[in-house]
């Protein structure tokens, strides 16, 4: 064992308080310091590497003289590294307890909170953070890892294993005025992205659908490559249609297209190779179900300078309550992860009820750092 360091002057190792305690009560009146229990409760419990972050690094001669001379055998040993900083996250547990306390936040499984309750209920898994850990590794020197490093190594992860589904956030209602049979089942592929899987589910059709609300513009700057008037676009999983007409109410919103469909253009068809420009998600109107969809961002902005709570992000949660996702989505349960197509990745949060599920977004599909280690 090393000797202790010479200029370790008179540490206070415990106190005498003769105050009521909240847990024991009058019982006892000393409590010892934390760096008198730290090294025992280590040695007691047969630790034999105790982490610690860089500033407990002027601690450990009182650590281990603490062991030397209570002869723990095994001795434990203090180790220190950087603790993990996050670029436009708080993890500081003071600062995160404000944040409780005032109610910023919902509580501590808060899905914007980066706890271990937080960052499951949002849904990240934890196979996509042992892969952040183990590409970021370990330091001794304090340093900031980008934030979206730890989200391209959830979108690895979740591309791999969520199954898809159509969601719609802001509905616009399609009439589709030539289709003519009552409805119709089409079946799509759960893990497209799995060649192999014949995993399939049945999404109904019919001659009234809603589309996403900025999948549509009247009049649309070039290269936009979604629906507008007299452009045809692909409906995922079914037909090409073509907008007709626009309908909108006295104040000018537009409140409903009219559409009309190439019935020879589903998968199989005469023309289901016809090329057009666009593909869509959409969910069938009489059968989608309403569901409550949370787009969460970062805690903090760009910011880097002042008080924290000065650098909140005004717009961390945006709740979606007027969405619909398509009928296979009734049997979603808490903790079930989806990429919703076109969307980004899911997870069913524990709010949700038979009558109405509620989706926290884990992460959208871009992936901005993807790009950024290519460049």
């Amino acid at each position: 064992m090393a000797s202790p360091n010479l200029n370790m002057r008179d540490p206070i190792i415990y106190r005498i308080m003769h105050t009521t305690h909240h847990r024991t009560g009058d019982d006892w009146c000393i409590y010892p310091m934390y760096d008198y229990a730290h090294p025992l409760g280590d040695a007691y419990e047969k630790i034999t590497h105790s982490i610690c972050t860089l500033e407990f690094e002027d601690h450990r001669p009182l650590y281990d003289w603490v062991v030397q001379h209570c002869d723990c055998d095994p001795a434990p040993h203090q180790y220190e590294f950087a603790r993990l900083g996050l670029t436009r996250t708080i993890m500081s547990k003071r600062y995160l307890l404000k944040l409780v306390e005032e109610g910023v936040v919902s509580g501590w499984d808060d899905p914007r909170m980066p706890t271990i309750s937080g960052l499951r209920r949002r849904g990240y898994t934890p196979e996509s953070i042992r892969d952040f850990s183990a590409r970021i590794g370990v330091a001794k020197a304090n340093s900031e890892v980008d934030v979206r490093l730890l989200e391209h190594c959830v979108r690895e992860h979740l591309g791999a294993v969520a199954q898809r589904r159509m969601a719609v956030l802001d509905p616009l209602k399609v009439t589709i005025s030539n289709y003519e049979p009552a409805g119709e089942v089409m079946q799509s592929k759960n893990m497209p992205q799995d060649k192999e899987s014949t995993d399939v589910r049945d999404v109904p059709f019919s001659g009234e659908i809603y589309i996403e609300r900025e999948d549509f513009m009247e009049d649309p700057p070039g290269k936009f490559f979604r629906l507008k008037p007299g452009k045809e676009v692909r409906l995922i999983g079914a037909y090409i249609i073509k907008c007709d007409e626009v309908i909108k109410d006295d104040d000018g919103n537009i409140t409903e297209l009219i559409c009309s469909h190439d019935p020879d253009s589903k998968t199989g068809g005469p023309t289901a190779g016809r090329k057009v420009k666009g593909t869509l998600h959409w969910v069938d109107a009489k059968t989608a179900l309403p569901c409550e969809v949370r787009l969460y961002d970062y805690l903090l902005t760009e910011e880097t300078e002042g008080d924290f709570m000065d650098r909140l992000n005004p717009d961390s949660v945006t709740t979606m309550s007027g969405a619909l996702i398509e009928q296979a989505g009734a049997d979603a349960s808490p903790g079930d992860k989806f990429q919703f197509m076109r969307q980004g990745y899911y997870s069913v949060d524990p709010d949700s009820t038979d009558e109405k599920k509620v989706f926290n977004r884990i992460v959208s599909l871009k992936d901005s750092f993807s790009r950024t280690l290519t460049q």
